[in-house]
């Protein structure tokens, strides 16, 4: 069983959304999940993924999310191949969190990424 640090499972958190379809619904439950998760750290955390280039505010709202270079940093712990399309990389997450049983630590922050990758966390997929 493999396990994410805080910050990676953060990182995670907007690489799932950064594949949704973008609403400010799921913005909002995403700042909320990880005000929530992270509360006195959600600061620090950010500015930290900010500080390695992962995360950054967008131009057009100034919103964080996540860089490319965050998607490739995600790419490379869960073994996604860099070349899958857009598309299924939700797809690949969820593949790889159940095969490889990732640990994570907040709660809040795996419901809403299990949410959002389609695993029912009261029944085994595997």
């Amino acid at each position: 069983m493999g396990k994410l640090t805080l910050k990676e499972q953060v990182l995670l958190a907007y690489y799932v959304y950064n594949f949704l379809e973008e609403n400010e619904q799921t913005m909002l439950e995403l700042e909320n999940v990880l005000q929530d998760s992270l509360q006195e750290n959600y600061a620090k955390a950010v500015k930290e993924l900010k500080q390695e280039g992962l995360v950054d505010n967008a131009k057009e709202d100034d919103k964080e999310r996540i860089t490319n270079e965050g998607v490739l940093y995600i790419d490379n712990i869960l073994h996604i191949q860099s070349e899958s399309t857009d598309g299924n990389k939700l797809a690949y997450v969820k593949d790889n969190l159940l095969i490889y049983e990732i640990a994570f630590s907040e709660e809040k922050l795996k419901e809403f990424i299990y949410k959002h990758v389609a695993i029912d966390q009261n029944a085994n997929e595997y």
